[in-house]
């Protein structure tokens, strides 16, 4: 083995105990002008740095903030075009809808609508969305501070990249095929690694961005008539369900009519006939034995 190819073999096994740092979370040493910057231009710390998370300025903070709504609406269906309406106003949009109607009628009972806003106009689309109807139910915003996830998924990738350069400079001086693949496999986990970084940052961004607002809006109760009107309606469907019970009655009777028929025709008509044969024989019967005693 000449020098140069055991000066490529140490730097192999070097890259690849690096490799192995990584895939335990544990990135290695990097200075800091070499790390990325996190959100809004601030500087990532390094990866071993405690209390970065607190050092953040606030309006760098990821968090992402959820809210629940209910309301009591006139017209369920029509609130909802008034909420996509007020989210686009906000700069927002809908993500979802779900319409709950009576059953044969198209009457909306329930709504529920998801629209995102952005996380500065959460506050106020809550409170101009409560001009819409009367608030029931439970109101609810939750928040979930990611910053922490963020500044670390920022530090562990400019490691990774810092060590997938090395991997490139080995890999240029590769001196046979079997030692340029291992690198290039080692360079793909490494890349893979970094995706999945940058991936689960974009996400945290995009969700931290804009704020998550169900609204469930259900019909609105009538109120309960006078006693004079009440006491009418009362009489109405007294009368309705009278008149009801008496066609029910009628409608039995002709069914009942249509069942004992047939049984007329099969069982009383016969049997019927039957016996006035056998009365008319008897009467034939006795009439000749008379007969038969006045002539002796």
């Amino acid at each position: 083995m000449t020098h140069g190819e055991r000066w490529l073999t140490v730097l192999t096994l070097l890259a690849a105990g690096a490799l192995g740092g990584c895939k335990q979370e544990e990135a290695p040493s990097v200075p800091a002008s070499a790390t990325d910057s996190v959100s809004a231009g601030a500087p990532a710390p390094p990866l071993a740095t405690s209390g970065a998370a607190q050092r953040t300025s606030v309006t760098n903070r990821k968090i992402i903030r959820q809210a629940e709504l209910e309301l009591e609406v006139d017209a369920p269906g029509t609130t909802q075009t008034r909420i996509e309406r007020l989210a686009e106003q906000h700069g927002g949009y809908v993500v979802s809808a779900a319409r709950n109607t009576e059953i044969g009628s198209a009457v909306d009972v329930s709504v529920t609508v998801t629209v995102r806003v952005p996380q500065a106009e959460l506050t106020s689309t809550i409170a101009e969305l409560k001009h819409f109807g009367r608030g029931v139910g439970s109101e609810r915003i939750t928040s979930d501070d990611v910053t922490d996830e963020y500044i670390d998924l920022a530090a562990r990738s400019a490691s990774q990249k810092q060590l997938e350069q090395q991997y490139l400079e080995i890999l240029k001086r590769a001196a046979t095929v079997k030692d340029a693949m291992e690198v290039q496999r080692a360079l793909a986990e490494v890349r893979i690694e970094i995706e999945r970084m940058e991936g689960r940052q974009k996400l945290l961004e995009k969700e931290s961005a804009f704020s998550t607002l169900t609204v469930r809006l259900r019909a609105a109760v009538p109120q309960i008539a006078v006693a004079g009107r009440d006491f009418s309606g009362t009489f109405r469907r007294a009368w309705s369900d009278a008149l009801s019970l008496s066609t029910d009655m009628i409608s039995g009777a002709i069914r009942l009519l249509g069942f004992l028929a047939p049984l007329m025709l099969l069982i009383v008509l016969p049997g019927g006939s039957l016996i006035w044969v056998i009365r008319l024989l008897a009467r034939r019967k006795k009439a000749a034995l008379l007969a038969r005693l006045s002539a002796t």
